[in-house]
């Protein structure tokens, strides 16, 4: 099987991924560090099928006759790579520069408000009635505290989720506490009860002790008479 080829199709499925991924992100924000890294992920393989499709093409021209190449075949090869190289480049150009587009929309924008309204109309503007930042710097700082708040809100998201699974903890460590609670006392209550019956054990045998020594002692007696009594 041509090495060329085998490869071929896997450069051009990276290339619309990495479409898809431009086209998902909306145009004057800066990337998520999800997209971030899924693009230049994406982007790192197609380097490196790009590679391989350089080494497949000098196999080709070394052996054509081993893959029934001719002339024909190997310039189209060549131009296959020569087109990979432009997307590729245009696909990078593209990512760098998509969040300036609307840079200049933004800034006929916010000329036009300052011609007509005068300083007010232009938050950015300085005292002196000109403008303090350039469209560019303003779109930096309004991308940055969008960042930013994105940032705080992800955080925020995330607190609320751990406050309600140690919300959920707490409530079923409760209920754990409330059946020990009560297990708790079903076990007093049985040892009160126990402790009763010991008591009415030993006051009855307390009776019946004292009982055994007055008869012990009057049969003591008795012998001790019948002794004297004799002598």
């Amino acid at each position: 099987m041509d090495p060329f080829n085998e490869v071929k199709e896997d450069a051009y499925n990276s290339i619309r991924a990495l479409e898809s991924i431009i086209k998902a992100r909306p145009s004057g924000q800066p990337p998520t560090s999800e997209q971030q890294y899924d693009f230049e992920n994406n982007y790192q393989e197609l380097q490196e099928i790009y590679q391989d499709l350089q080494q497949a093409l000098s196999i080709s021209e070394s052996q054509p006759a081993k893959f029934n190449l001719s002339d024909i075949d190997i310039s189209n090869r060549k131009s296959v790579l020569l087109d990979l190289d432009n997307r590729m480049s245009q696909l990078q150009n593209t990512w760098n520069t998509k969040q300036y587009r609307d840079v200049t929309t933004m800034s006929n924008r916010i000329s036009q408000d300052g011609g007509s309204g005068g300083v007010d109309d232009n938050p950015f503007a300085d005292d002196a009635g000109g403008s303090g930042m350039t469209s560019y710097q303003q779109q930096e700082l309004i991308n940055e505290q969008d960042t930013q708040l994105d940032d705080i809100h992800r955080t925020m998201m995330n607190l609320n989720q751990q406050a309600s699974i140690m919300g959920n903890e707490l409530e079923e460590q409760g209920y754990m506490l409330d059946e020990l609670d009560y297990e708790l006392d079903n076990v007093d209550n049985k040892l009160q009860r126990g402790m009763k019956r010991i008591n009415i054990f030993l006051e009855r045998n307390k009776e019946t002790a004292s009982n055994w020594c007055i008869g012990i002692l009057v049969v003591v007696l008795c012998i001790l008479l019948v002794v004297l009594i004799i002598a």
